[in-house]
Parts: structure tokens; C-alpha cells; sequence
């Protein structure tokens, strides 16, 4: 080891550490861009979820100030059944005649952009603002 260290120069070690605390420059960069955004506007956005089979809007659950527990079956012409419970302010797919169950896994969903998607039904449920926007946007996704 010692014969090594014969090789490693003052600059090799001044560049090695000046690389290590400039590859923490997008972190500081980001967050201070992050901490002087200004506020959300104080008001809560309407939610609404839009419940869709096969491309086709079949019902809308307003979400907001939702109480209680609310359960109804979308049923589809060739046997299909999905069981949709709302509680609260959260919708989910309760119970489901397809093989996999992933949609029935995947739990309650609750804010703006949140999907849940029964593949084999082809229903889809997206809980989006009341004027339409489902919180897409080309913009960047950057976490703090």
C-alpha cells in the first residue's frame, strides 16, 4: 500500500474533493429554487373521479366533502363485474371477477393524477380537478 501512495499528488487529492462537493450543487440548486416558490393558492381544488370503460366516461363521483361509505357494481354487457366503493373522500376498487386482481391491490386512491386500472375490464378510474385537468403537465417532476 505504501508504494502506492507515492503516486497520489496534492492536485489529484484538491480535484477529487472539488468534484465531490460540486456533484452536490444541483441538490443546493434545486432546493433553494423549491424554497422560494410561492405558496398553492389557499383554496382546496374541487376532486372529482371519473370512472371510464373502454374509453368511455360511464360515471363521475364528486370527492371532495364526500361522507360516508358508498358502494355500487359497474357491471358490462359480456359478464364483467367491478364493485366500486367510495369512503370519505377515497375511491377503490373493492371487488373484481377478472383473474389477476391488480386493480383490486391497488388500493384507494385520493389525489389529483392517482389512477387505479382494471386491464382485463378495461375500466379505468382517475381522480381529477372538477374543471377537467387531471394535474398533467409537460412539466419536470422535481422532488425536494
Amino acid at each position: 500500500m505504501k508504494k502506492y501512495l507515492y503516486m497520489v499528488k496534492r492536485w489529484d487529492i484538491i480535484i477529487i474533493l472539488s468534484l465531490c462537493v460540486l456533484s452536490f450543487l444541483p441538490i443546493a440548486i434545486f432546493s433553494y429554487v423549491k424554497a422560494n416558490e410561492p405558496p398553492p393558492a389557499s383554496g382546496k381544488t374541487e376532486l372529482v373521479a371519473v370512472i371510464s370503460v373502454d374509453s368511455k366516461k360511464y360515471k363521475t363521483v364528486k370527492l371532495t366533502g364526500h361522507k360516508g361509505t358508498e358502494s355500487f357494481d359497474v357491471e358490462q354487457p359480456d359478464g364483467h363485474t367491478n364493485t366500486i366503493e367510495v369512503s370519505g373522500e377515497k375511491i377503490r376498487i373493492s371487488k373484481a371477477n377478472c383473474n389477476d386482481q391488480v386493480c383490486v391491490r391497488t388500493g384507494a386512491i385520493e389525489k389529483q393524477g392517482d389512477t387505479v386500472v382494471c386491464l382485463p375490464h378495461k375500466l379505468v378510474i382517475e381522480v381529477k380537478a372538477s374543471d377537467g385537468s387531471s394535474g398533467d403537465s409537460d412539466d419536470p417532476i422535481i422532488s425536494s
